[in-house]
């Protein structure tokens, strides 16, 4: 398995959106300062030109008037001058470049959408520039506009994007649940749609498996009863001493058993068991375990009492039943022990070593290889912690003093 930090598609994608959503609105405030920026130096400039003008080269009167025409700059005198100086707003706000400016007998003022231009000599001349100022405040509302809109665009885009992931994952997490009728096809050949289209498929693939050998088990063990149910019969009806008669009726009762374990598996492996669970003393699960396996204290003794229990109780006395049918089977001496103890239920029997590690034993048909000679098909284990697990409890296994101590912490 790669060991790889995993993220999520969606924060990555959203993440990804706002960081170019950052980025956009960053880079429109940096060109609308610049373009602030170059208007502002133009204005300086040409107001430069005009001093030089006016004030070094001493045109004309008919050359200056032409020079203003060309340059759509008119004279401003009066009210205007008072409005221009009490209303107006410095271009220049960097106080220090004013002031040097201003020691250059320049000053620059913004008045109604227009420049205006101050010159001081013996006198104070103002000169107005015709051409309106560069709208910046409706370009930048234009903009803000445009960028939200733009974001909006980019938001719904991204969520549309990574809608399917989520109806993916809602799928899968009904087809985990044991649901089969689900649907996770999308339309388009993107990547989410590939993924989405190959889970599909494979859902259908293992819907139609599991069907199969639902069918095929099904078939299987009523095949088998059949034959069973009359072999109880004849046994009966056979005119054989009582010593061959019990034993047919205990190889009866073991393939029994065995048709019984497959059915538990297929019921866990089709996920259709539903639990049932209430309140239940344990020693009545023990008695319930005692009675179908035919024991007696002699062969397991319990130090249980009345502890309480939250159970499927048919269910959980299977599971237990398997457990303390294991631990008779491969016990060196009897009796087993069945007790509660640090809120675990545990079952405890005399024996060598296991051969493997303990999860190996947990798989369906999993056998010790040195007790071949005991019947079984391996699925005890198995069945029963499948059964522990999907009541929310956990079975455990430690092996000290020469015995094994198999729990179920509750």
């Amino acid at each position: 398995m790669w060991n790889i930090k995993s993220y999520s598609i969606i924060s990555a994608a959203r993440s990804v959106g706002f960081v170019a959503a950052v980025l956009l609105v960053v880079a429109t405030v940096l060109a609308i300062n610049v373009a602030i920026y170059h208007d502002k130096n133009n204005e300086v400039h040409r107001a430069v030109m005009l001093y030089d003008i006016l004030f070094m080269e001493h045109p004309t009167p008919e050359d200056f008037e032409k020079y203003l025409k060309q340059h759509n700059l008119t004279p401003v005198t009066g009210v205007d001058i008072k409005n221009v100086r009490e209303f107006g707003v410095p271009l220049i706000e960097d106080e220090l470049l004013r002031r040097t400016l201003q020691s250059g007998k320049i000053e620059i003022f913004v008045y109604k959408e227009h420049y205006y231009y101050a010159y001081k000599m013996h006198d104070m001349y103002y000169y107005r520039s015709d051409e309106p100022m560069t709208p910046f405040t409706l370009y930048i509302s234009i903009t803000a506009i445009f960028l939200l809109l733009l974001l909006i665009v980019m938001y719904r885009y991204i969520t549309m994007g990574v809608k399917p992931l989520k109806r993916l994952h809602q799928q899968i997490v009904r087809f985990s649940q044991g649901e089969k009728d689900i649907d996770t096809r999308v339309d388009g050949s993107d990547e989410v749609a590939q993924v989405a289209n190959a889970f599909h498929d494979s859902v259908e693939k293992v819907t139609a498996l599991e069907k199969s050998r639902s069918l095929f088990m099904r078939n299987v063990m009523h095949e088998l009863k059949t034959p069973i149910t009359k072999g109880k019969l004849m046994s009966v009806l056979l005119e054989i001493d009582e010593r061959e008669r019990s034993d047919l009726n205990e190889l009866f009762e073991q393939m029994q058993t065995h048709l019984n374990d497959l059915a538990q598996v297929e019921s866990l492996t089709a996920k259709s068991l539903e639990l049932e669970p209430k309140e239940y003393a344990l020693i009545d699960i023990v008695e319930q375990v005692y009675d179908m396996l035919g024991i007696t204290e002699d062969k397991c003794k319990n130090y249980v009492h009345h502890e309480k229990v939250s159970v499927d109780f048919n269910l959980f006395a299977y599971a237990l039943k398997n457990l303390v049918d294991n631990a008779i089977k491969y016990a060196e001496s009897l009796p087993v022990i069945v007790r509660y103890k640090n809120d675990c239920i545990e079952v405890i029997n005399k024996g060598a070593p296991l051969s493997e590690d303990f999860n190996a034993y947990l798989k369906a048909f999993a056998r010790d290889r040195n007790y071949h000679s005991i019947e079984g098909m391996g699925l005890g284990l198995y069945i029963a912690n499948e059964i522990i697990e999907k009541h929310g409890y956990n079975l455990q296994y430690e092996y000290k003093d020469h015995s094994h101590y198999f729990k179920i912490c509750l």
